[in-house]
């Protein structure tokens, strides 16, 4: 048995997978995101009670933040800021005596859907999440990519407009500042500047993504369009995607994704327009089969396989 822990800003989930990769049990604890010893006690916490009832082989857990693939030391978590310079894989494997994996959370999610989800059988593939950020995975020529040093794959931070939207990353005009659910809000409220008749002024705060997203359901005229600008981002981003790495699949996961047709409609025509239609063509854009519990399963696969 193998345990996966995927590792949230909010939420840590936890779930024990077994050899044909099915979920056998699964719960939820709250993250502890700025003591580092708080943070060590709730994970040792969660893999022992796991402990108690079966047998554990090892432990993958999803962080995210940016991981060393040569000292396994965690350089940066931006959402976690007690994990930086942390080798968490050495001070779990401590506490819980197991052998303990660690990875960035958008690879182990890529790393699931190549195993046993949407892109099963495939060799080129990116996983895309959206959520409060623009996390992703690649699985390159039927492996999972992360670059010379570990932290390939930041999508997210492709930088569109070196004048554009602060992102919290510290930079300026990356791609999750606009195809996010941070990006979603902040869209609405620049419209909502503008002193427009909407929905969107009669909510209560704090304005979010799923808020506009009802309002989008209802029929408000400045939430769809909110929508139809984030997936016009989202979808230039497949495209330049499917353009230089000529994927055979993108697989879009994350709890944005629950707006459906009214983003990923309008992300699919304009990669339609702006990708070589050749390219296109071999691409599939799909949502997940894996979601919400991808990066949990993933991890605890890459704890099974990685020797």
């Amino acid at each position: 048995m193998y345990l996966g822990l995927d590792i949230g800003g909010t939420t840590i989930k936890a779930g024990l997978i077994d050899e044909e990769n099915r979920v056998l049990e699964s719960r939820k604890v709250p993250t502890v995101i700025d003591n580092l010893e708080g943070f060590i006690s709730k994970l040792t916490e969660v893999i022992c009670d796991f402990q108690k009832s079966r047998p554990i082989d090892a432990v993958g857990i999803g962080v995210p933040g940016l991981r060393s693939s040569k000292t396994h030391v965690i350089a940066t978590s931006p959402n976690i800021p007690c994990l930086a310079n942390v080798n968490l894989e050495k001070m779990m494997a401590d506490q819980v005596h197991l052998r303990v994996v660690t990875d960035n959370d958008a690879n182990a999610g890529a790393y699931a859907e190549f195993v046993c989800g949407a892109g099963t059988g495939l060799q080129h593939l990116a996983y895309l999440t959206l959520g409060t950020g623009l996390g992703s995975g690649l699985i390159l020529n039927g492996s999972l990519y992360t670059g010379a040093s570990g932290y390939g794959g930041e999508f997210g931070h492709t930088v569109i407009d070196p004048n554009g939207r602060l992102c919290a990353c510290g930079k300026q005009g990356c791609i999750e500042t606009v195809a996010s659910g941070t990006g979603i809000v902040t869209t609405a409220r620049d419209k909502l500047r503008t002193g427009r008749n909407s929905r969107l002024n009669e909510i209560a705060p704090p304005l979010t993504a799923e808020k506009i997203y009802d309002a989008a359901v209802r029929g408000d005229e400045t939430a769809r369009e909110v929508f139809a600008d984030t997936g016009h981002w989202f979808g230039l981003a497949c495209a330049n995607l499917i353009n230089l790495l000529n994927l055979e699949m993108i697989v879009i996961g994350g709890g944005v994704m629950a707006s459906g047709e009214f983003l990923l409609g309008k992300a699919i025509e304009v990669a339609r327009h702006y990708a070589f239609a050749s390219s296109f063509a071999d691409c599939q854009i799909v949502q997940s089969r894996l979601w919400p519990d991808a990066g949990m399963i993933g991890a605890a696969l890459l704890a099974r396989d990685r020797a």
